[in-house]
């Protein structure tokens, strides 16, 4: 599992490549750490390049979601295929996340 960082604004996006799954997390968890650690509040989680989300890794982006609340920040997803999405619906989490079509659509309504 490979993960695109990038800085565009404020914003930092996050584009993991490949599937999300138990063995990746901790990786992304640490790295999560580190951005909140060095001052970044506003994440955006592009899941374009996701082909699997089991339900582990929707339950990680949902408290990765309260760990950035908690220090003032926000997050959001963008590209999310409809089986991602159907994950987190099913869930019964996707309403806890601003989606958004595409990382274009998302970058503008964080404060871009």
């Amino acid at each position: 599992m490979k993960v695109r960082e990038e800085i565009v604004g404020d914003v930092t996006v996050l584009t993991p490549h490949g599937d999300l799954d138990i063995t990746t997390l901790p990786a992304f968890e640490a790295r999560v750490d580190r951005l909140l650690g060095s001052g970044a509040r506003l994440l955006l989680w592009d899941l374009s390049e996701v082909g699997l989300l089991p339900s582990t890794a929707a339950g990680f982006l949902l408290q990765c979601a309260r760990r950035v609340k908690g220090v003032g920040g926000r997050m959001a997803l963008a590209g999310g295929s409809p089986h991602v999405l159907g994950t987190l619906r099913t869930m019964g989490v996707l309403e806890v996340f601003r989606t958004f079509p595409t990382r274009a659509e998302a970058l503008p309504a964080m404060g871009m």
